[in-house]
């Protein structure tokens, strides 16, 4: 009997030994499962954020010269290959089927391939179908704004320079709000924005203050028209002849009007705008007109600009105001788009620039000629060969 008792636990251990080795398999197996589904919510969890973050980019290289040095799109008879290229990327994540945050970030053979951000921003569409944005975005005062440096969005090899940099600035700080009408074969697009923004360059360095403005686009996607209005006020330094000008709250204007009709084929793109600045600092007026015909993978394309200060009398009394800011000068194009293959297209172009009107034309060249006691350049011709891609 002592014996009986003695040799119980022992059986009753070795007769729990498969029992336990069962549980242990059980638990081991219930831990690869919980193990599976941890992979399978990280797995799911990471394709959710990659199906709600696209990206893409451009690419803009371009080889530019001129005939002489009169420095219109700071062309010189070197080839130049940093003036025209750029590069960017931009990044969008979809918080939610209503909310986007987007950046835009280029970098510009011009500016030492500098990286900017030309976009950083947050948006939101409502309910009610009003679109809201803040952060860093493009001033919307041209026809291309949203897509200025995109060159394979264009059929050009660059905007018409007398249009395009008749303000000093493409980016601002702030927001705006635009809503949609929806008509039954076209659309109305109703959009205000405001801001501030600033300019550092060799000719001045300003803050823009209060950008405000709206404009109104109405398309049936083969005719487009469109208006804006903006106005901001400038503080800061302006330089003449390399002397700097205290500039105060002085109120300045932006006025344009835009139309394109594209049918496929045969398509025309004109812009023009008016900017006022109050003092002595110059009112311009500039506008231009491209045509264009697609055949096949080629579109040869023209473009006639021109640009001119519009308040030259006020100045008329001070030859060192007038010298630095009286400008004029038109500008004919040739050129060839050839979308090679797809997403890629070479082009080329030849632009002749005249009339300056015993002006120095705006460009940098013909300045420092003047400065130097030289005669200044009466025309000038760039020739630019251009590669746009979109990734």
């Amino acid at each position: 009997m002592n014996f009986t008792l003695k040799a119980l636990p022992l059986a009753i251990s070795v007769a729990m030994l498969p029992i336990s080795a069962q549980a242990d398999e059980a638990t081991d197996a219930k831990i690869a499962k919980l193990e599976q589904q941890v992979q399978s919510l990280q797995k799911q969890q990471t394709n959710s954020i990659a199906d709600k973050f696209n990206f893409n980019g451009f690419i803009n290289v371009a080889y530019i010269s001129a005939n002489n040095d009169a420095g219109y799109n700071n062309a010189t008879t070197s080839a130049d290959f940093n003036q025209d290229s750029k590069l960017g990327f931009q990044g969008t994540f979809n918080i939610s089927n209503q909310t986007q945050a987007v950046m835009q970030l280029v970098t510009r053979g011009a500016n030492d391939w500098d990286v900017e951000a030309e976009w950083a921003y947050i948006s939101h569409r409502f309910d009610n179908g009003i679109q809201a944005r803040a952060g860093r975005l493009r001033v919307p005062l041209f026809l291309y704004s949203d897509f200025l440096d995109v060159g394979y969005a264009q059929p050009f090899a660059r905007p018409p320079v007398e249009v395009y940099e008749s303000v000093p600035f493409s980016s601002y700080t702030g927001g705006d709000v635009s809503y949609d009408i929806e008509f039954d074969n076209s659309t109305l697009t109703l959009q205000g924005f405001g801001g501030e923004s600033d300019v550092k360059d060799a000719e001045r360095d300003v803050v823009l203050n209060n950008i405000m403005g709206a404009n109104i686009t109405w398309t049936d996607f083969t005719w487009t028209a469109r208006a804006v209005y903006g106005q901001t006020s400038i503080d800061g330094e302006v330089y003449l002849n390399e002397n700097p000008s205290t500039i105060q709250d002085r109120k300045s204007t932006f006025t344009g009007v835009s139309g394109s009709y594209d049918n496929g084929n045969f398509f025309a793109t004109g812009e023009w705008t008016q900017v006022t600045i109050e003092g002595a600092l110059a009112d311009n007026e500039s506008a231009y007109l491209t045509l264009g015909y697609r055949i096949g993978e080629f579109t040869p394309y023209v473009t006639a600009a021109y640009y001119e200060t519009i308040d030259n009398d006020e100045r008329a009394n001070n030859p060192t105001y007038a010298f630095a800011f009286d400008r004029e000068r038109t500008a004919y194009s040739a050129g060839l788009r050839w979308d090679f293959i797809d997403s890629v297209a070479l082009k080329f172009d030849v632009t002749y620039l005249t009339d300056f009107n015993d002006t120095h034309g705006g460009l940098n060249g013909n300045i420092e000629r003047a400065l130097k006691g030289l005669e200044m350049h009466d025309s000038t011709a760039i020739y630019t060969v251009k590669i746009d891609a979109v990734f």
